[in-house]
């Protein structure tokens, strides 16, 4: 059986998650099952940071629990300092999402049938923007609306951007995105 490695590895401030995506493939290669497969959890790192980090040990039962990050888009995921506990499960379930190149925040691309409901969208979102004093990185063209959300002080992804992530989601389905 294989070894876990007793602790993440912590370049600088960011836990670096390639180790673990390196042996997930070359296990996957393998064809062994999934519930054999290391998987990642969250961690307190000496960063002080709640990152998705490489377990201490191995896996012996498959979950198909939600916050099961077996499959988890956002392995790696650095969180902003001070955040409640409930945030990772509530990221997760925010299936369109994705995690940004910075492992600092997430994005998606929303494509709507027309410009004007595009910017309906931009709009809306704006406005709550404003009252939440949380402004995103976002990107106009056409009918495609590009939203990244990460906090910037202090650094990482927080309960504000997850909160805004679903605010953008119930936004779209209720004006209509592009079938």
């Amino acid at each position: 059986m294989l070894a876990a490695q007793p602790h993440p590895r912590v370049f600088g401030r960011v836990l670096r998650a390639a180790p673990w995506a390196s042996l997930r493939r070359q296990l996957q290669s393998q064809i062994l099952p999934n519930h054999l497969i290391p998987r990642a959890s969250l961690e307190l790192c000496h960063s002080r940071r709640w990152v998705l980090c490489a377990p201490r040990t191995l896996a012996t039962s498959h979950s198909s629990n939600n916050t099961d990050v077996d499959s988890n888009q956002f392995a790696g995921v650095v969180f902003s300092a001070k955040q409640p506990s409930d945030l990772p499960k509530r990221l997760t379930k925010l299936s369109n999402w994705k995690l940004s190149p910075s492992n600092k925040g997430i994005t998606r691309q929303f494509t709507f049938p027309g410009f004007a409901s595009a910017w309906r969208f931009m709009s809306i979102v704006a406005d709550e923007c404003k009252v939440k004093r949380h402004h995103p990185s976002w990107h106009n063209l056409y009918s495609q609306v590009t939203i990244e959300w990460t906090t910037h002080k202090p650094e990482g992804l927080s309960i504000k951007d997850v909160e805004m992530a679903e605010f953008c989601d119930q936004t779209a389905d209720e004006i209509g995105l592009k079938k």
